[in-house]
């Protein structure tokens, strides 16, 4: 029973820790104009979290989680702006995510998501 506790409560605040880097991170990479590609790429990193590397979501992960990659950009950012906006129903984590950043970093991560995946 202590045990349950101790892993509910360690769940609770690694996920508290995932939520306010989501919201900080941002915040220390806003810029006047559009973030540069490193800025926009570490941005894109609170994104991979959830829809996995490079905007492709793992498998099993079903269609709760969309793939990015490859997308366009208008689509995309467009999406953001919905959440961001509080005009998406259903959403959980996205319209808490999106409150923290502006137009110029929500244009660049559509762009940065919308590119063909790198081959390896």
């Amino acid at each position: 029973m202590a045990q349950t506790l101790i892993q509910q409560a360690h769940t609770a605040i690694k996920n508290s820790a995932f939520l306010a880097a989501g919201l900080l991170l941002p915040a220390l990479c806003t810029a006047q104009s559009a973030p540069s590609p490193q800025d926009t790429a570490l941005l894109a990193g609170n994104c991979i979290t959830c829809h996995g590397p490079g905007g492709q979501p793992p498998a099993g992960a079903g269609s709760s989680i969309p793939a990015l990659r490859g997308q366009s950009a208008a689509r995309l950012l467009e999406r953001m702006q919905a959440f961001q906006a509080g005009q998406v129903a259903d959403a959980t984590v996205m319209p808490l995510l999106m409150q923290g950043y502006d137009k110029t970093q929500m244009q660049a991560l559509a762009r940065w998501f919308a590119q063909p995946a790198e081959k390896p």
